[in-house]
């Protein structure tokens, strides 16, 4: 996960702020998929490390998600 995520996030951190939002866009998506089905907390931090990085602030998916307690 680290790698795939590092490979769209390290071109994408040259870009433009308009460039880096389709991108941000499939790791919200990726992030929201972790939430769902992953069980493992790290995916989930990797994702949304991306997405802070590229500079995106907000959050995703409900507010009483699997990692929302811990």
């Amino acid at each position: 996960m680290a790698d795939h995520v590092a490979a769209r996030v390290t071109p994408a951190e040259k870009m433009g702020p308009r460039a880096r939002g389709p991108i941000i866009t499939y790791l919200r998506d990726l992030e929201g998929i972790a939430r769902r089905e992953c069980d493992s907390r790290q995916a989930f931090q990797i994702i949304a490390s991306g997405c802070h990085l590229l500079g995106d602030m907000s959050t995703v998916g409900p507010a009483d998600g699997p990692f929302s307690r811990n």
